[in-house]
């Protein structure tokens, strides 16, 4: 399976489509530019039944749907209203059948369809309807801000400094690189984030989001987040014990789904603890950081969290390896404990307790402008990540690229 790595304009796929339309949307992807042909779903896509959309999908600029009719009207409807809940503003669905009664077709609007194309799909009318979305995709300014990222950080296990590490990350995407930044204290009671920020209006916390994924939208956001004086947005753990909810994959889909609309990155503090939550998570993020000291109690959780993300590829591609605490006269370097954990160590961490400590017991980071090695380990780690995205929020007119193979889902 192949697929392009550079950020697409249009991202065309087909649902439950016959082999003529799949030809058709290949061939025309092929003489449009920014037009990309990421394969096809085999299946419709209902609440019951929803695929894993990659995050390089998700990235592009705007997502054209070819939904075949012809094989069940009722499910290609719920389609339609899937993809427009999944995708929110940036995607184009176009229905496709051999004939659409007056009234079939009125449904298909209704539900959010914005063309209909007859088989046999035509290449140069499929042509002409992605320039139109083009042409309405540059008058609409909400939607050219992209897609953000979603960064997820887990302790090798408690104590291991991933949330001072989580604070200090998104607070220099905000101060140094003028990015929009969500932090999300993924701790279903008594977390630190808000505390490590001096911040103390933590009345709504991310699972009441998950509860209430079919009311999200800016105005709802708005009522949860804490903003930080550094232009940081929050949300908070819960400071009392409070009954945990689980989150079903399809509601955490749903609200990065959201997020990635509103931010350009979020930055989720969580916990291997969170077993469901956890898988989910490591499905949603576009970067994994799996946080680890250099001692034997760490090391021994890291490997074994190594070994479990090793039994899936999408997992190891987003796995980097934070070592923090470490020191010139640790009995154990990056390259043992790479050779121990069989990973690489990406980013390294010095051993800044005394002013960490400092900043924690007083609300606030540590200033970015201050001269300090802490500071630019955090600076050549947040430019890494800023620089890891531009692949994919770089030239929205890059040549296509042809596929090897299709993706079919």
């Amino acid at each position: 399976m192949s697929e392009p790595v550079e950020r697409a304009t249009q991202a065309i796929f087909c649902v439950c489509a016959d082999e003529g339309v799949v030809t058709a949307a290949h061939a025309c992807t092929e003489q449009e530019d920014g037009a990309v042909f990421f394969g096809e779903f085999r299946d419709y896509i209902t609440a019951d039944k929803r695929p894993q959309f990659s995050p390089t999908l998700k990235s592009a600029a705007a997502c054209v749907a070819l939904v075949d009719f012809d094989k069940d009207p009722e499910l290609a409807l719920q389609t339609t209203e899937r993809l427009q809940q999944i995708f929110l503003k940036k995607i184009s669905i176009i229905a496709v059948g051999s004939m659409l009664d007056a009234s079939l077709l009125l449904r298909a609007m209704r539900a959010g369809c914005t063309e209909y194309l007859s088989k046999p799909v035509n290449v140069d009318e499929l042509g002409r309807a992605l320039r139109r979305f083009r042409e309405r995709l540059m008058l609409a300014p909400e939607m050219q801000s992209g897609v953000g990222r979603v960064i997820a950080l887990f302790g090798a296990k408690g104590g291991v400094g991933t949330t001072i590490l989580a604070v200090h990350l998104a607070t220099f995407l905000v101060r140094q690189h003028g990015k929009r930044v969500l932090l999300i204290d993924h701790k279903h009671q008594l977390g630190h984030v808000a505390l490590y920020l001096g911040l103390t209006d933590t009345r709504y916390h991310f699972d009441e989001m998950l509860r209430n994924v079919d009311r999200l939208d800016v105005e709802l956001l708005n009522g949860f987040v804490i903003h930080h004086e550094s232009g940081l947005d929050v949300i908070a753990s819960p400071e009392t014990a409070t009954e945990h909810h689980e989150g079903k994959r399809d509601e955490l889909e749903r609200v990065m789904d959201f997020l990635r609309r509103e931010y350009d990155y979020v930055l989720i503090d969580s916990s291997v603890g969170y077993q469901d939550s956890k898988l989910s998570l490591i499905d949603q993020a576009d970067e994994i950081y799996l946080v680890s000291t250099p001692d034997v109690a760490s090391l021994r959780d890291l490997a074994r969290l190594v070994e479990s993300m090793s039994l899936s590829d999408l997992a190891m591609s987003k796995l980097r390896l934070v070592l923090n605490r470490a020191a010139a006269e640790d009995s154990l370097n990056a390259a043992q404990i790479q050779k121990a954990v069989h990973f690489p160590v990406a980013i390294s961490i010095t051993n800044n307790y005394l002013e960490l400590m400092r900043a924690i017991n007083e609300g606030k980071p540590v200033a970015s402008s201050l001269k300090s090695t802490f500071n630019q380990q955090l600076q050549r780690w947040s430019d890494q990540i800023v620089g890891s995205g531009a692949s994919l929020t770089g030239d929205k007119t890059a040549k296509k690229k042809r596929l090897a193979f299709w993706q079919k889902v």
